[in-house]
Protein backbone atom coordinates (compact mmCIF):
# COMPACT_ATOMS: atom_id res chain seq x y z
CA UNK A 1 0.00 0.00 0.00
CA UNK A 2 1.60 3.52 -1.05
CA UNK A 3 0.25 6.08 1.42
CA UNK A 4 1.52 9.58 0.20
CA UNK A 5 0.57 13.17 1.61
CA UNK A 6 1.01 14.63 -1.60
CA UNK A 7 1.88 12.91 -5.16
CA UNK A 8 5.85 12.20 -4.90
CA UNK A 9 7.13 12.78 -8.97
CA UNK A 10 7.69 9.10 -10.10
CA UNK A 11 9.90 9.23 -12.64
CA UNK A 12 11.94 6.96 -15.56
CA UNK A 13 15.63 6.90 -15.36
CA UNK A 14 17.68 8.50 -18.74
CA UNK A 15 13.98 9.38 -20.17
CA UNK A 16 16.10 11.11 -23.43
CA UNK A 17 19.26 10.57 -24.83
CA UNK A 18 21.91 12.88 -25.07
CA UNK A 19 24.86 11.33 -27.13
CA UNK A 20 24.28 13.60 -29.99
CA UNK A 21 24.80 16.85 -30.47
CA UNK A 22 23.72 17.60 -33.78
CA UNK A 23 19.92 16.18 -32.86
CA UNK A 24 17.76 17.84 -30.62
CA UNK A 25 17.82 15.68 -26.95
CA UNK A 26 13.95 15.78 -27.10
CA UNK A 27 14.43 14.16 -30.22
CA UNK A 28 16.73 11.60 -29.54
CA UNK A 29 15.87 7.80 -28.35
CA UNK A 30 15.07 7.29 -24.57
CA UNK A 31 16.42 4.60 -22.45
CA UNK A 32 13.23 4.08 -20.03
CA UNK A 33 13.17 2.05 -17.09
CA UNK A 34 10.57 1.02 -15.25
CA UNK A 35 10.58 1.16 -11.44
CA UNK A 36 8.79 -0.06 -8.41
CA UNK A 37 7.78 0.43 -5.36
CA UNK A 38 6.83 -1.91 -2.68
CA UNK A 39 3.68 -2.47 -0.61
CA UNK A 40 3.56 -0.45 2.84
CA UNK A 41 5.39 2.67 1.71
CA UNK A 42 5.23 5.74 2.88
CA UNK A 43 6.52 9.22 0.89
CA UNK A 44 7.02 12.27 2.65
CA UNK A 45 5.70 15.42 0.35
CA UNK A 46 7.18 16.59 -2.87
CA UNK A 47 9.99 13.10 -3.16
CA UNK A 48 11.26 12.24 -6.74
CA UNK A 49 11.56 8.80 -7.30
CA UNK A 50 14.38 7.25 -9.95
CA UNK A 51 15.14 3.81 -8.31
CA UNK A 52 13.38 1.03 -6.67
CA UNK A 53 11.90 1.15 -3.07
CA UNK A 54 10.87 -1.86 -1.05
CA UNK A 55 8.63 -2.96 1.14
CA UNK A 56 7.89 -1.06 4.21
CA UNK A 57 10.08 1.94 3.02
CA UNK A 58 9.71 5.72 4.75
CA UNK A 59 11.03 8.02 2.30
CA UNK A 60 11.33 11.61 4.07
CA UNK A 61 10.17 14.47 2.59
CA UNK A 62 11.65 16.31 -0.51
CA UNK A 63 13.83 13.33 -0.78
CA UNK A 64 15.59 12.10 -4.31
CA UNK A 65 15.50 8.61 -4.55
CA UNK A 66 18.43 7.65 -7.02
CA UNK A 67 19.44 4.38 -5.58
CA UNK A 68 17.47 1.26 -5.09
CA UNK A 69 16.11 1.32 -1.57
CA UNK A 70 16.01 -1.53 0.24
CA UNK A 71 12.83 -3.20 2.32
CA UNK A 72 12.43 -1.86 5.52
CA UNK A 73 14.45 1.00 5.31
CA UNK A 74 13.96 4.63 5.86
CA UNK A 75 15.71 7.13 3.08
CA UNK A 76 16.50 10.85 4.10
CA UNK A 77 18.80 13.43 2.95
CA UNK A 78 19.46 14.70 -0.13
CA UNK A 79 20.34 12.43 -2.39
CA UNK A 80 18.34 9.85 -0.10
CA UNK A 81 20.63 7.79 1.69
CA UNK A 82 18.96 4.77 3.13
CA UNK A 83 19.21 3.29 6.70
CA UNK A 84 17.31 -0.17 8.41
CA UNK A 85 14.24 0.78 10.03
CA UNK A 86 15.69 -1.58 13.04
CA UNK A 87 18.24 1.24 13.13
CA UNK A 88 15.71 4.20 13.69
CA UNK A 89 15.25 5.21 17.27
CA UNK A 90 12.44 5.80 19.23
CA UNK A 91 11.14 8.20 21.47
CA UNK A 92 7.78 8.79 23.41
CA UNK A 93 6.93 12.32 23.38
CA UNK A 94 4.22 12.83 26.29
CA UNK A 95 2.27 15.89 25.70
CA UNK A 96 -0.70 17.53 27.03
CA UNK A 97 -2.70 17.34 23.71
CA UNK A 98 -2.29 16.35 20.20
CA UNK A 99 -3.91 17.12 17.01
CA UNK A 100 -6.81 17.18 15.43
CA UNK A 101 -7.64 18.56 19.39
CA UNK A 102 -6.79 22.67 18.80
CA UNK A 103 -5.59 23.23 22.19
CA UNK A 104 -2.26 25.30 20.90
CA UNK A 105 -0.07 23.40 22.84
CA UNK A 106 -0.70 19.98 21.23
CA UNK A 107 0.31 21.77 17.71
CA UNK A 108 4.47 21.66 18.90
CA UNK A 109 4.73 17.58 19.94
CA UNK A 110 2.55 16.98 16.33
CA UNK A 111 5.07 19.40 14.20
CA UNK A 112 8.09 16.94 16.06
CA UNK A 113 6.00 14.03 15.32
CA UNK A 114 5.61 14.65 11.58
CA UNK A 115 9.50 15.65 10.60
CA UNK A 116 11.58 13.35 13.21
CA UNK A 117 11.29 10.33 11.26
CA UNK A 118 13.30 12.13 8.54
CA UNK A 119 16.39 12.39 11.09
CA UNK A 120 16.01 8.72 12.43
CA UNK A 121 13.93 8.96 15.69
CA UNK A 122 10.31 7.66 15.07
CA UNK A 123 7.80 9.09 17.36
CA UNK A 124 5.54 7.55 20.04
CA UNK A 125 3.23 10.07 21.06
CA UNK A 126 1.42 9.58 24.42
CA UNK A 127 -1.63 12.44 25.16
CA UNK A 128 -4.59 13.44 26.66
CA UNK A 129 -8.04 13.03 24.42
CA UNK A 130 -11.21 14.92 25.58
CA UNK A 131 -14.52 13.14 24.95
CA UNK A 132 -16.91 13.87 22.83
CA UNK A 133 -19.28 14.73 26.12
CA UNK A 134 -16.40 17.60 27.26
CA UNK A 135 -16.87 21.39 26.31
CA UNK A 136 -13.09 21.37 25.49
CA UNK A 137 -13.21 18.49 23.11
CA UNK A 138 -12.77 20.72 19.51
CA UNK A 139 -11.28 18.53 16.77
CA UNK A 140 -10.80 21.64 14.20
CA UNK A 141 -7.08 20.86 13.50
CA UNK A 142 -6.03 18.45 11.66
CA UNK A 143 -2.62 17.51 10.59
CA UNK A 144 -1.01 15.57 7.80
CA UNK A 145 0.86 13.19 9.65
CA UNK A 146 2.64 9.60 7.67
CA UNK A 147 0.41 6.58 8.13
CA UNK A 148 2.97 4.93 9.93
CA UNK A 149 2.76 7.02 12.73
CA UNK A 150 -0.91 6.77 13.14
CA UNK A 151 -1.13 3.55 14.91
CA UNK A 152 1.71 4.82 17.71
CA UNK A 153 -0.24 7.95 18.85
CA UNK A 154 -1.94 6.78 22.03
CA UNK A 155 -4.59 9.05 23.36
CA UNK A 156 -6.64 8.59 26.71
CA UNK A 157 -9.72 9.25 27.28
CA UNK A 158 -10.53 11.78 30.16
CA UNK A 159 -13.20 13.98 30.44
CA UNK A 160 -14.72 16.64 32.78
CA UNK A 161 -16.73 13.83 34.47
CA UNK A 162 -13.33 11.87 35.09
CA UNK A 163 -11.18 14.76 36.69
CA UNK A 164 -14.98 15.27 38.69
CA UNK A 165 -15.02 11.82 39.75
CA UNK A 166 -10.99 11.96 40.71
CA UNK A 167 -12.11 15.16 43.25
CA UNK A 168 -15.21 13.55 44.61
CA UNK A 169 -13.50 10.19 45.66
CA UNK A 170 -10.17 11.46 47.24
CA UNK A 171 -9.37 10.88 50.49
CA UNK A 172 -7.82 13.44 53.50
CA UNK A 173 -4.35 11.26 52.34
CA UNK A 174 -4.88 11.65 49.53
CA UNK A 175 -5.61 15.53 49.53
CA UNK A 176 -2.58 16.12 51.57
CA UNK A 177 -0.68 14.22 48.76
CA UNK A 178 -2.15 15.94 46.17
CA UNK A 179 -0.91 19.07 48.30
CA UNK A 180 3.34 18.36 47.98
CA UNK A 181 2.35 16.73 44.32
CA UNK A 182 -0.14 18.75 42.90
CA UNK A 183 0.57 17.57 39.32
CA UNK A 184 -2.17 15.01 40.64
CA UNK A 185 -4.94 17.21 40.95
CA UNK A 186 -3.90 19.68 38.01
CA UNK A 187 -5.79 18.30 36.10
CA UNK A 188 -7.20 16.30 38.86
CA UNK A 189 -6.51 12.74 38.16
CA UNK A 190 -5.16 12.44 34.48
CA UNK A 191 -1.59 11.55 35.89
CA UNK A 192 -2.71 8.45 36.87
CA UNK A 193 -4.85 7.86 34.34
CA UNK A 194 -2.20 8.48 31.56
CA UNK A 195 0.49 6.28 33.56
CA UNK A 196 -2.34 3.11 33.82
CA UNK A 197 -2.34 3.60 30.48
CA UNK A 198 1.07 3.93 29.38
CA UNK A 199 2.68 1.15 31.24
CA UNK A 200 1.98 -1.60 28.34
CA UNK A 201 3.12 0.64 25.49
CA UNK A 202 6.54 0.83 27.32
CA UNK A 203 6.60 -2.30 28.49
CA UNK A 204 6.25 -3.58 24.73
CA UNK A 205 8.36 -1.28 22.79
CA UNK A 206 11.96 -0.78 22.49
CA UNK A 207 12.41 3.41 23.70
CA UNK A 208 15.79 5.20 23.54
CA UNK A 209 15.02 8.21 24.57
CA UNK A 210 11.85 10.26 26.87
CA UNK A 211 10.60 13.82 25.79
CA UNK A 212 8.12 15.18 27.74
CA UNK A 213 6.68 18.92 26.53
CA UNK A 214 4.95 20.88 28.89
CA UNK A 215 3.35 23.61 29.70
CA UNK A 216 1.74 21.16 33.04
CA UNK A 217 3.48 19.29 35.22
CA UNK A 218 2.23 16.05 34.88
CA UNK A 219 3.99 15.52 31.48
CA UNK A 220 7.32 16.23 33.20
CA UNK A 221 6.29 14.12 36.49
CA UNK A 222 5.42 11.06 34.02
CA UNK A 223 8.58 11.29 31.69
CA UNK A 224 10.78 11.59 35.15
CA UNK A 225 8.94 8.26 36.36
CA UNK A 226 9.55 6.20 33.01
CA UNK A 227 13.36 7.43 32.65
CA UNK A 228 14.11 6.35 36.32
CA UNK A 229 12.16 3.20 35.88
CA UNK A 230 13.43 1.84 32.96
CA UNK A 231 16.67 4.11 32.81
CA UNK A 232 15.81 6.28 30.11
CA UNK A 233 17.49 9.75 29.15
CA UNK A 234 14.96 12.39 29.51
CA UNK A 235 14.93 15.59 27.99
CA UNK A 236 12.23 18.04 28.77
CA UNK A 237 10.45 20.38 26.79
CA UNK A 238 9.15 23.96 28.27
CA UNK A 239 6.83 26.12 26.48
CA UNK A 240 5.51 27.88 29.08
CA UNK A 241 6.87 29.24 32.54
CA UNK A 242 5.63 30.75 35.47
CA UNK A 243 8.32 33.54 35.19
CA UNK A 244 7.03 34.56 32.05
CA UNK A 245 4.17 35.70 33.94
CA UNK A 246 5.61 37.69 36.87
CA UNK A 247 4.61 40.77 35.32
CA UNK A 248 0.99 40.15 36.00
CA UNK A 249 -0.44 40.60 39.39
CA UNK A 250 -1.37 37.45 41.59
CA UNK A 251 -3.53 36.50 44.78
CA UNK A 252 -2.39 34.66 47.43
CA UNK A 253 -3.41 31.39 46.88
CA UNK A 254 -2.70 32.10 42.71
CA UNK A 255 1.36 32.58 44.28
CA UNK A 256 1.32 29.52 46.64
CA UNK A 257 -0.04 27.51 43.79
CA UNK A 258 2.51 28.76 42.02
CA UNK A 259 5.31 28.21 44.19
CA UNK A 260 4.06 24.16 44.57
CA UNK A 261 4.56 24.13 40.89
CA UNK A 262 8.06 25.67 41.11
CA UNK A 263 9.35 23.35 43.71
CA UNK A 264 7.93 19.74 41.82
CA UNK A 265 9.76 21.46 38.75
CA UNK A 266 13.36 21.33 40.44
CA UNK A 267 12.89 18.15 41.83
CA UNK A 268 11.70 16.93 38.51
CA UNK A 269 14.24 18.09 36.75
CA UNK A 270 17.37 16.94 38.62
CA UNK A 271 17.70 13.51 36.12
CA UNK A 272 16.53 15.37 33.15
CA UNK A 273 19.47 15.69 30.59
CA UNK A 274 19.04 18.89 28.35
CA UNK A 275 16.00 21.24 28.05
CA UNK A 276 14.12 22.59 25.58
CA UNK A 277 12.45 25.75 25.40
CA UNK A 278 11.12 28.61 23.13
CA UNK A 279 13.30 32.03 23.77
CA UNK A 280 16.13 33.24 24.94
CA UNK A 281 14.20 34.65 27.91
CA UNK A 282 13.01 31.49 28.85
CA UNK A 283 16.44 29.81 28.03
CA UNK A 284 18.18 32.02 30.66
CA UNK A 285 15.54 31.59 33.22
CA UNK A 286 15.48 28.17 33.16
CA UNK A 287 19.28 27.74 33.27
CA UNK A 288 19.76 30.40 36.60
CA UNK A 289 17.01 28.49 37.93
CA UNK A 290 17.04 24.46 37.64
CA UNK A 291 20.93 24.39 36.50
CA UNK A 292 20.60 22.33 33.65
CA UNK A 293 21.89 23.30 30.24
CA UNK A 294 19.44 24.49 27.80
CA UNK A 295 18.37 25.03 23.88
CA UNK A 296 15.97 26.84 22.04
CA UNK A 297 14.13 25.18 19.59
CA UNK A 298 11.01 27.31 18.09
CA UNK A 299 8.07 27.48 17.50
CA UNK A 300 8.70 27.81 14.06
CA UNK A 301 6.01 27.39 10.96
CA UNK A 302 5.87 24.52 9.04
CA UNK A 303 6.80 24.85 5.30
CA UNK A 304 4.55 22.33 4.03
CA UNK A 305 1.53 24.71 4.25
CA UNK A 306 2.31 28.10 5.27
CA UNK A 307 4.22 29.58 2.71
CA UNK A 308 3.82 32.46 0.20
CA UNK A 309 1.60 31.85 -2.46
CA UNK A 310 0.63 33.03 -5.72
CA UNK A 311 -3.32 34.66 -5.59
CA UNK A 312 -5.46 36.59 -8.21
CA UNK A 313 -4.66 39.74 -7.37
CA UNK A 314 -8.01 42.23 -7.24
CA UNK A 315 -8.53 45.46 -6.87
CA UNK A 316 -9.57 46.76 -3.13
CA UNK A 317 -8.58 48.12 0.21
CA UNK A 318 -5.12 47.76 1.68
CA UNK A 319 -5.90 44.60 4.49
CA UNK A 320 -4.34 43.88 7.56
CA UNK A 321 -5.57 40.75 9.01
CA UNK A 322 -5.02 39.65 12.41
CA UNK A 323 -6.29 35.37 13.23
CA UNK A 324 -7.25 33.87 16.20
CA UNK A 325 -8.31 34.74 19.60
CA UNK A 326 -7.50 37.91 21.88
CA UNK A 327 -8.04 36.35 25.42
CA UNK A 328 -7.65 40.51 27.00
CA UNK A 329 -6.86 43.65 25.99
CA UNK A 330 -5.08 43.96 28.79
CA UNK A 331 -2.27 42.04 26.92
CA UNK A 332 -2.72 42.18 23.88
CA UNK A 333 -4.56 45.62 22.42
CA UNK A 334 -4.58 47.13 18.97
CA UNK A 335 -5.04 50.28 20.42
CA UNK A 336 -2.64 52.79 18.97
CA UNK A 337 -3.61 51.08 15.49
CA UNK A 338 -7.82 51.81 15.88
CA UNK A 339 -6.64 55.19 17.14
CA UNK A 340 -3.87 56.02 13.76
CA UNK A 341 -6.71 54.72 11.60
CA UNK A 342 -9.33 56.45 13.12
CA UNK A 343 -7.32 59.80 13.17
CA UNK A 344 -6.39 59.59 9.56
CA UNK A 345 -10.07 59.13 7.85
CA UNK A 346 -11.51 62.21 10.17
CA UNK A 347 -8.49 64.13 8.56
CA UNK A 348 -9.63 62.85 5.50
CA UNK A 349 -5.52 61.46 4.88
CA UNK A 350 -7.35 58.53 3.38
CA UNK A 351 -10.89 57.44 3.44
CA UNK A 352 -12.83 54.39 3.98
CA UNK A 353 -12.25 52.11 1.11
CA UNK A 354 -8.42 52.73 1.45
CA UNK A 355 -8.24 50.25 4.42
CA UNK A 356 -9.73 47.46 6.00
CA UNK A 357 -8.58 45.27 9.66
CA UNK A 358 -10.29 41.63 9.17
CA UNK A 359 -10.52 39.54 12.65
CA UNK A 360 -10.80 35.88 12.17
CA UNK A 361 -11.90 34.02 15.04
CA UNK A 362 -11.76 37.22 17.36
CA UNK A 363 -14.64 37.34 20.14
CA UNK A 364 -15.79 41.29 19.07
CA UNK A 365 -16.76 41.79 22.36
CA UNK A 366 -13.47 41.73 23.73
CA UNK A 367 -12.62 44.36 21.81
CA UNK A 368 -16.01 46.88 22.06
CA UNK A 369 -14.69 49.20 24.59
CA UNK A 370 -12.19 50.17 21.83
CA UNK A 371 -14.03 50.39 19.03
CA UNK A 372 -17.49 51.96 20.95
CA UNK A 373 -15.45 56.01 20.82
CA UNK A 374 -14.20 55.69 17.41
CA UNK A 375 -15.54 58.19 15.09
CA UNK A 376 -15.21 55.54 12.39
CA UNK A 377 -15.70 52.23 13.13
CA UNK A 378 -16.56 50.61 9.30
CA UNK A 379 -12.66 49.96 8.60
CA UNK A 380 -12.74 47.13 11.45
CA UNK A 381 -14.76 43.96 10.48
CA UNK A 382 -15.11 40.64 12.38
CA UNK A 383 -15.41 37.25 10.61
CA UNK A 384 -16.03 33.23 11.95
CA UNK A 385 -13.03 31.46 12.87
CA UNK A 386 -11.82 29.15 10.15
CA UNK A 387 -10.13 26.00 9.54
CA UNK A 388 -6.62 25.24 10.70
CA UNK A 389 -5.64 24.12 7.21
CA UNK A 390 -7.77 27.59 5.64
CA UNK A 391 -5.20 30.10 7.64
CA UNK A 392 -2.49 30.09 5.02
CA UNK A 393 -4.54 31.51 2.37
CA UNK A 394 -6.40 34.21 4.32
CA UNK A 395 -2.79 34.98 5.47
CA UNK A 396 -1.47 35.33 1.65
CA UNK A 397 -4.76 37.73 1.07
CA UNK A 398 -3.46 40.28 3.18
CA UNK A 399 -0.99 43.45 2.51
CA UNK A 400 0.13 43.20 6.10
CA UNK A 401 -0.60 40.71 9.05
CA UNK A 402 -1.36 42.21 12.25
CA UNK A 403 0.67 40.85 15.72
CA UNK A 404 -0.18 41.46 18.87
CA UNK A 405 1.87 41.45 21.85
CA UNK A 406 1.61 39.98 25.01
CA UNK A 407 2.35 43.11 27.76
CA UNK A 408 3.22 42.00 31.12
CA UNK A 409 4.45 38.71 29.88
CA UNK A 410 8.21 37.84 28.82
CA UNK A 411 9.38 35.56 26.37
CA UNK A 412 6.26 34.84 24.17
CA UNK A 413 7.17 34.06 20.65
CA UNK A 414 3.63 33.18 19.45
CA UNK A 415 3.75 30.45 16.38
CA UNK A 416 1.74 33.04 14.80
CA UNK A 417 5.07 35.32 14.66
CA UNK A 418 6.48 32.51 12.94
CA UNK A 419 3.21 31.31 10.63
CA UNK A 420 3.36 34.83 9.35
CA UNK A 421 6.92 34.65 8.32
CA UNK A 422 5.97 31.77 6.40
CA UNK A 423 4.06 33.17 3.90
CA UNK A 424 6.29 36.15 3.98
CA UNK A 425 3.90 38.84 4.30
CA UNK A 426 5.05 42.17 6.31
CA UNK A 427 4.08 42.09 9.56
CA UNK A 428 3.00 44.66 11.36
CA UNK A 429 3.58 44.12 15.81
CA UNK A 430 2.16 46.56 18.10
CA UNK A 431 3.14 47.63 20.11
CA UNK A 432 6.78 46.38 19.88
CA UNK A 433 8.35 44.74 22.63
CA UNK A 434 11.40 46.08 22.53
CA UNK A 435 12.76 42.60 23.50
CA UNK A 436 13.19 39.26 21.37
CA UNK A 437 10.15 39.76 19.12
CA UNK A 438 11.46 43.53 17.83
CA UNK A 439 14.79 41.66 17.95
CA UNK A 440 13.68 39.10 15.57
CA UNK A 441 11.61 41.23 13.00
CA UNK A 442 14.02 43.83 12.87
CA UNK A 443 17.65 40.86 12.23
CA UNK A 444 15.28 39.25 9.81
CA UNK A 445 13.48 41.98 8.20
CA UNK A 446 10.26 40.61 9.11
CA UNK A 447 8.00 43.70 9.05
CA UNK A 448 7.57 46.48 11.84
CA UNK A 449 7.23 46.93 15.23
CA UNK A 450 5.57 50.62 16.47
CA UNK A 451 4.55 51.52 19.80
CA UNK A 452 3.12 55.37 19.55
CA UNK A 453 0.13 56.17 17.11
CA UNK A 454 1.91 59.70 15.31
CA UNK A 455 4.88 57.12 14.45
CA UNK A 456 2.15 54.72 13.07
CA UNK A 457 0.25 57.03 11.25
CA UNK A 458 3.05 58.43 9.19
CA UNK A 459 3.90 54.60 8.20
CA UNK A 460 0.07 53.75 7.37
CA UNK A 461 -0.15 56.40 5.30
CA UNK A 462 3.34 55.60 3.49
CA UNK A 463 2.04 51.69 3.01
CA UNK A 464 -1.29 52.55 1.39
CA UNK A 465 -0.03 54.94 -0.77
CA UNK A 466 2.55 52.52 -1.83
CA UNK A 467 -0.10 49.73 -2.16
CA UNK A 468 -2.53 51.97 -4.23
CA UNK A 469 -0.17 53.02 -7.10
CA UNK A 470 0.71 48.97 -7.28
CA UNK A 471 4.69 49.56 -5.31
CA UNK A 472 3.92 47.92 -2.00
CA UNK A 473 5.55 44.44 -1.88
CA UNK A 474 3.12 41.41 -2.33
CA UNK A 475 6.00 39.41 -0.28
CA UNK A 476 8.98 40.29 1.61
CA UNK A 477 12.12 38.60 0.41
CA UNK A 478 13.43 37.95 3.81
CA UNK A 479 15.15 34.25 4.68
CA UNK A 480 13.00 32.42 7.11
CA UNK A 481 13.44 28.55 6.40
CA UNK A 482 15.76 28.81 9.97
CA UNK A 483 12.49 28.90 11.41
CA UNK A 484 10.92 25.90 9.19
CA UNK A 485 9.40 23.42 11.79
CA UNK A 486 11.19 20.98 9.75
CA UNK A 487 14.62 22.28 10.32
CA UNK A 488 13.85 23.15 14.13
CA UNK A 489 13.17 19.42 13.84
CA UNK A 490 16.62 19.03 12.73
CA UNK A 491 17.72 20.66 15.57
CA UNK A 492 16.20 18.86 17.79
CA UNK A 493 16.77 15.24 16.47
CA UNK A 494 20.91 16.12 16.67
CA UNK A 495 20.15 17.55 20.46
CA UNK A 496 18.71 13.78 21.11
CA UNK A 497 21.71 12.04 19.57
CA UNK A 498 24.44 13.76 21.63
CA UNK A 499 22.21 13.30 25.06
CA UNK A 500 21.41 9.37 23.87
CA UNK A 501 25.76 8.76 22.95
CA UNK A 502 26.52 10.57 25.86
CA UNK A 503 23.57 8.68 27.88
CA UNK A 504 25.59 5.22 25.98
CA UNK A 505 29.24 6.27 26.54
Amino acid sequence: MLSLPKLPVCQRKNQHGFAKTDIPIFKQPGFATNYQIGPDVWFGANCSTMANVGEGCVIGAGQDVVKDIPDWSVAVGNPAISKSRKQVKNVLIICGSFPPQSLVGGLRPAMFAKYLLNYGWNPWVLTRNFTKEDFRYDEKMPIELPDSLKHQIIKVDYSLVDEQTYLETRTIIDKIRDFFYPEYSNPPGLYFAVKRKSTDIILNNRFDLIFATIPDQWQLTLGAHFAEKYKLPLIADFRDIKEQEEGLGRSFRTSLQVIRFAIRRFITTRNVKHIITVSEFHKRTLEKRLKRRCSIIYNGFDGASFKPMNLPKGKGPFRIIYIGRILDIWYQNPKILFIALDELITQGTISLSDVLIEFFGTERKKLDLLIKDLKNQEFIKFHDRISYADVPVKLNEAQMLLLLTNEGRNGILTTKLFEYAGVKKPILCIPGDQKEIDKLIHDYRLGYSISDVNTLKKKLVEWIDSYNVGSFPVHISSNVEFFSRENQTRVLSQIFNDVLEIQNS
